[in-house]
Parts: structure tokens; sequence; C-alpha cells
């Protein structure tokens, strides 16, 4: 049996179906301590916090205690921590991706603390029917808005008034809709999100089936704020990206990634002083496989773009093997602080031994 897309591959583990838990990982062999089990650079996303941008390398995560980097590229809105890095992320990210970072940049400069005035925790999550309907309610300004930018690809005048080559015309009416959605709030980092996933899917179009094979969290959005900022920021994205991204710009795209990333994402902090700083984000596909344990058996380390799994103490053939999805101080906690935290964060109750002691 062929093994799917993005599933990770070793002769130290395998992936399987489990009653209650989905998909896991299992130890093939006897692992000594301290062995590389897995080591995972398929980053698809990732989000560096706008307030950490002079501070974070954009391509290794690199950070210098809060000191900003030397390197900064004003036009797409990164700092990076030597010439290497920065020309590696334009590499990466290739000439659309390079002009789609510009124009978001150009659009969110100066505007980045509408961001924080969007947000209510208090909240409660949306269900499946206010997301639908979230979304089919900016579905004709965004069909205004995908006439106007066609206009910008073939046009002539007739009349005074543009027309693109199939006959569609690029009136008042479509121009409205287009300035109206850039006056809207922006909320950076959901830009930095939707931006993030539609330029690796451009670039990565072979690989999508990564993304697709991951666990599903159908209603993703934290409360009704973060849904909005969602469906502002495709009017705001259909606007002024570049015209090859366009066909990648739709809610299914947008839906699907917050559905994928939910579950799936690892934090991005600071190396020196054991993770206290919090930078953003990232979804890396193949590192997602492995489940939650609150007495993990493999600890993870970044190191630069990568993750490293390895063996936090002897392993016997047979044994699942978990990573924890709770961070420094985070891991102390009382087993009724961690269940808590999990179910808030990550939407399940754990039944890990630790958690399940008498």
């Amino acid at each position: 049996m062929a093994v799917p897309s993005g599933v990770p591959t070793s002769p130290l583990f395998e992936v399987r179906h489990t009653p209650h838990a989905g998909r896991a990982v299992f130890a093939t062999a006897d692992i000594p301590a301290d062995t590389l089990v897995w080591r995972s650079d398929d980053l698809t996303l990732s989000v560096l916090l706008r307030e950490y941008r002079r501070e974070v390398c954009g391509e290794c995560f690199s950070y210098d205690y809060g000191r900003d980097l030397r390197i900064r590229d004003q036009t797409v809105g990164f700092a990076f921590c030597s010439e290497e890095c920065r020309d590696k992320w334009r590499q990466e990210n290739g000439e659309i991706g390079v002009q789609a970072w510009a124009a978001v940049e150009k659009l969110v400069k100066g505007r980045n603390k509408e961001d924080a005035e969007m947000v209510d925790v208090g909240l409660p999550r949306p269900k499946l029917k206010e997301i639908t309907q979230a979304w089919k309610s900016v579905a004709e300004q965004a069909a205004l808005i995908r006439i106007a930018r066609q206009g910008e690809r073939d046009t002539k005048a007739v009349n005074g008034v543009e027309e693109v080559k199939d006959g569609v015309q690029v009136t008042k009416q479509h121009r409205k809709a287009l300035h109206k959605a850039l006056l809207q709030p922006i909320a950076p980092d959901v830009v930095t999100f939707c931006v993030s996933g539609i330029v690796w899917k451009y670039n990565n179009l072979q690989d999508w089936d990564k993304v697709l094979g991951l666990a599903i969290d159908a209603t993703p959005y934290h409360n009704s704020d973060d849904l909005r900022a969602f469906t502002r920021t495709y009017l705001h994205l259909l606007a002024v990206l570049p015209l090859p991204l366009l066909p990648l710009v739709t809610p299914e795209t947008l839906f699907l990634l917050s559905t994928r990333d939910s579950h799936n994402s690892f934090g991005i902090r600071s190396l020196e002083d054991d993770g206290s700083e919090f930078f953003g984000y990232g979804c890396w596909p193949a590192a997602s496989y492995f489940n939650h344990s609150c007495g993990p058996n493999i600890e993870k380390t970044r190191v630069g773009r990568a993750w490293h799994f390895r063996a936090g103490r002897d392993i016997e053939k047979g044994e699942e093997l978990c990573i924890t999805y709770l961070s420094g101080d985070e891991r102390k906690l009382s087993r009724g602080k961690r269940m808590l935290l999990l179910k808030r964060q990550w939407g399940f109750r754990c039944g890990c031994e630790r958690c399940e002691e008498l």
C-alpha cells in the first residue's frame, strides 16, 4: 500500500491509524536515547508576528535577544540575519512571491495597530453555519474586485470605459468595491498567514496533497472577530496581490489553510532563553503526525527552519512516539490546568499516562 503524500517514513517508525487519536507514530525498532528520529524541514506556511519583524530573521528565525537585525528589507517588511538568508528567502518565494510580499507591505505599513482593536477573546468560536454565511457575505464584493483587477490584464478604452477583451466592462462600481476593501481595517498577522500559504501553494502546487492530508479542524476561527478578519483579508488580497496569484485567492483556499493549520502548527520561539519569547508559528506537515503527551518520549528542538525530533529516553519497539504540545513552564502546570489549556488550544482531552495517573 502506497504511503500518502506528506506522511513521514523511516526505518525507526511508522504512521498508522489508532482508534481514539487518529494517526500516530509508532516505533518499529528499539530506539536508544538521544537518537535523531526525524528531521522536518517541510515548512509550508509561517507567521512572524508583526511586532517581531525587526528582531527575528525572516528565513532562519534567528533572534539576538531583542536586538534589531542588521539587514532589513523594507520593501517586503522582513529583516534577516545575513545576506545569505535574505537571498535564500527571496529565492524560495520567487519573483511573484516577492511581489506579493511587497504589495501587502505597502498595504499594511502604518496600519498595524488596527489588529489589536479587533480581538475579543471572550467571544465563542463560530460554528460552521456562521462561517459559511460570513464567506458568502463578501462574495458579491469579491466578484466586483476580480473584474476590476482583470481590467489590469488586458484593457482598452471604449467610450471612456475600460473594457476587458472578453467583453466584461470595468466600471465605477467595480473600482468602488476595490477601494472600499482597501479602507477596511487590516489584521497584519492574518494577512501574513494567508499570503504565506498562497505563495507556498503557488510555488509548490505539486506538494499541495501534503496540506490536504493533515488533520482537519472544521471550525478553526477563534471567535467572530477572527473570522471577520479573514474575510476582510480575502478582499484585501484580491485588491493588491499580483495577478498570477488571484486564481488561488479564494474562500476555499483560505478556509482550507485555516482548517489544516489550526491543530497542526508549531510555535516559533526563541532558542536562547528556553522559549520565553513567542514570535509566531508555522506548519510543518510531516512533523504534525507526532501526537501529544504530557510525559513525552520524544523531544523536539527547532534548528533554524527545521525541527529535530530526538528520543528523550530509550524507546522500545511498538511504543507510540509522542512529543508535548506544551512549552516551557506550561509543562509544570497541574493536571487540571494542563487539561484546560490543551482543550482550549488544541481541542482534545489528554489521556496520556501522566494525566491518567491517580
